[in-house]
């Protein structure tokens, strides 16, 4: 299961949760204040791998953005 990012639109608290992709935007509790008016983050990740040249480019594949099957290539030296 994902873990998602929420922001308390009454306390102004952040904090993140456990829950099916299916119930991502279902309602939630704040933890702090249990307010209901909650918003649910864009949470982002990136993974870095390196080849057998020590050449540091972003994991994945797939699309720019980038998994290197674009022009950019994803390098990151």
């Amino acid at each position: 299961m994902p873990l998602y990012e929420y922001h308390c639109d009454a306390c102004e608290s952040e904090f993140t949760k456990r829950r099916a992709i299916k119930e991502a935007d279902a309602p939630i509790q704040c933890p702090d204040c249990e307010n209901e008016e909650v918003t649910r983050k864009l949470s982002l990740f990136i993974a870095l791998t390196k080849n057998d040249s020590g050449v540091t480019s972003l994991g994945g594949g797939g699309g720019c953005g980038c998994g290197g099957a674009c022009a950019c290539g994803g390098h990151l030296n």
